[in-house]
């Protein structure tokens, strides 16, 4: 068995079934901490979570949040134990934890990880994008010198150009309405600062509570409704 199948099948036997493997050597040295390699792990929300808040409900996609970061800072330290076991580094703060608040920027964006793995594309609403679940998946990330296969990277929207799901459910009208290919500047098809304040505004509203939560643009995606299988 070589080292992606050994990965993927720990991370499987712990309850992920999202994984890929990137190689980071075309981002600058200072974003990926000179290393040359990322394992991204990811875990997706529920059908009833999706389709609950699609439908006006968000109590159950924000309570699936505190269980998924627990489980996805374990499986990022079984990974960083199952390298570091075999002799190689690991990497577990990320600079895909370092925000600028100021252009709600990272240094290492996960989904930058997530499209050189071949794990999915950005959408028009800046978010990773899958053909498995849609955008309906949240995700962590090792770094790691370990000499795995990597996956081929996505270099382009699959989104269809017409497709205007995700800008006309947004209560911040931040989907812009371009498609994403590499290279092109964030701000040229998704507003991040007005996503920001209509999530947090919805999130008080519904929630009462000071978090920027929202998902409307994931629960009514067509490609997360394939994914779950939901209407």
């Amino acid at each position: 068995m070589n080292l992606n199948n050994e990965i993927t099948e720990l991370l499987n036997q712990h309850g992920c079934n999202i994984v890929g493997f990137a190689d980071l050597r075309c981002l600058p040295s200072e974003a990926r901490q000179d290393f040359d390699r990322a394992i991204l792990i990811a875990l997706s929300f529920t059908k009833e979570a999706m389709l609950e808040n699609k439908n006006g409900s968000s109590q159950r996609y924000s309570v699936e949040h505190a269980p998924q970061s627990k489980k996805l800072k374990k499986l990022k330290e079984l990974t960083a134990d199952f390298l570091t076991n075999r002799g190689y580094d690991a990497l577990l703060n990320t600079p895909s934890f370092v925000a600028d608040d100021d252009n709600l920027r990272s240094l290492l964006p996960l989904k930058t990880i997530a499209t050189l793995a071949g794990i999915g594309w950005i959408g028009k609403n800046a978010m990773l994008v899958t053909n498995k679940v849609g955008s309906a998946l949240r995700m962590t990330a090792v770094l790691t010198n370990a000499p795995f296969d990597c996956g081929t990277p996505v270099t382009k929207s699959l989104c269809p150009p017409d497709c205007k799901i995700c800008a006309d459910v947004c209560p911040g009208n931040a989907p812009l309405g371009g498609l994403w290919e590499v290279g092109i500047e964030r701000d040229n098809f998704f507003d991040a600062h007005a996503c920001k304040k209509a999530a947090m505004a919805r999130a008080k509203t519904m929630l009462n509570i000071e978090a920027s939560r929202c998902g409307l643009c994931i629960s009514s995606c067509q490609f997360t409704k394939r994914g779950l299988g939901y209407e």
